[in-house]
């Protein structure tokens, strides 16, 4: 099992992120008062589809934008990726950050808890204030750990994404391997068969939390054939969860129209935090109803991982994996061709920057140290 390991979700992810923020926050217009009448829903009959871009010439400049997704309980947001769009190249760049990455140098603390710390500095706000005053926090911690600036967040969690699922009418995927987990704990119970067919929201988020066997559940021969996907570490569930968002891609972009879109708005709407502005919204969902599919670079923390005070922690070295080729790239030459951007809300602070060499490369990988723990990172 390789020592990387990637967050709880990951990409569920790329493009399921860039797909329900396009079609959630574009009904900000709602909320919106600079509102230009092209973008406008037309009265009357509705049962054509309507392009809400159409007429849009919006900012041409690249956006930063942090998506995290809440845990199914607590308060821990377990996805976390940065998504690079840029309305001139029209190209997508993603970061995945692992949930167990050590947050910075001063405290053991990790990176997916920091939102719940945040919620608790800003207990007098009232519960909206709150909620924006931890996600500021967390843009600006993630900021100053990857040295990205960030201009927005989105906040959603996974009983959303499972109803959206649910909502676009499930999404056909081949499942490699037949899949068992049961972990009343958690109340996760993983069940699924070998083959192709469609998956709900339940199924759905069952075929992206599966990371590694429970032996009492298999044959031989089965568990034979399922370690050709899954070897317990996180970045072999991101690859299945990859997968699923370009087959996701692939089958429901064209509803980012009316009417089909309406149904799905509604409920999306209101369960999602963000500042997004509607501009930018809109140059993003542009990116999947103009043309051909955008192009798409994924990347994810490169790092060792590292038992401290009895927890797995992940140390990130300020190196980063092409998910694609599997190269490992010096970050900040990541940053600079992919994550670039003229100004943010969020910017790297030189004096809280995270300092990677305080590492102990001499550590056991991420199977070992689990296999020693109290088997607490679980999917």
């Amino acid at each position: 099992m390789k020592s990387v390991k990637i967050t709880y979700l990951t990409s569920f992810i790329c493009g399921i992120i860039l797909f329900v923020i396009g079609f959630t926050l574009i009904f900000s217009i709602r909320n919106t008062p600079e509102v230009d009448s092209a973008v406008k829903t037309p009265a009357g009959n509705t049962d054509k589809p309507v392009n809400f871009l159409e007429n849009y010439t919006g900012s041409k400049d690249p956006i930063n934008l942090l998506v995290l997704i809440k845990e199914a309980s607590g308060l821990h947001t377990d996805t976390i990726i940065i998504a690079n769009y840029s309305p001139v190249t029209r190209q997508i760049n993603l970061l995945t950050i692992p949930r167990d990455t050590k947050a910075n140098n001063t405290s053991d603390i990790k990176i997916n808890n920091i939102y719940e710390i945040g919620l608790n500095k800003t207990k007098d706000a009232s519960k909206a204030e709150n909620k924006h005053k931890a996600l500021e926090y967390t843009a600006q911690t993630i900021s100053n750990l990857t040295d990205i600036s960030i201009n927005y967040y989105v906040y959603l969690d996974i009983d959303t994404i499972k109803a959206i699922v649910d909502k676009l009418g499930g999404v056909y995927f081949d499942v490699p391997a037949k899949l068992r987990y049961s972990d009343p704990v958690q109340k996760l119970y993983i069940d699924l068969e070998k083959g192709y067919q469609l998956l709900d929201g339940d199924k759905t988020e069952q075929l992206l939390r599966f990371r590694k066997e429970q032996r009492r559940y298999y044959t031989s021969e089965e568990l034979k054939e399922l370690k050709k996907y899954y070897d317990g570490s996180d970045l072999k569930r991101t690859e299945m969860q990859l997968k699923f968002v370009n087959a996701l891609i692939d089958q429901k972009v064209n509803l980012l129209q009316l009417p089909n879109l309406i149904p799905i708005v509604g409920y999306t709407f209101e369960n999602v935090i963000t500042n997004t502005e509607l501009n930018d919204v809109l140059s993003l969902v542009s990116a999947f109803t103009q043309g051909s599919r955008p192009g798409m670079n994924t990347f994810k923390l490169y790092g060792i991982d590292k038992r401290i005070a009895g927890a797995d922690f992940f140390i990130y070295n300020q190196t980063v994996e092409d998910t694609g080729s599997r190269k490992i790239i010096r970050a900040r030459e990541v940053i600079a061709s992919y994550f670039s951007i003229a100004s943010a809300e969020f910017t790297p602070d030189p004096g809280k920057r995270y300092d990677f060499n305080t590492a102990n490369w001499d550590n056991p990988s991420n199977d070992q140290s689990d296999a020693a723990g109290d088997n607490t990172d679980k999917p």
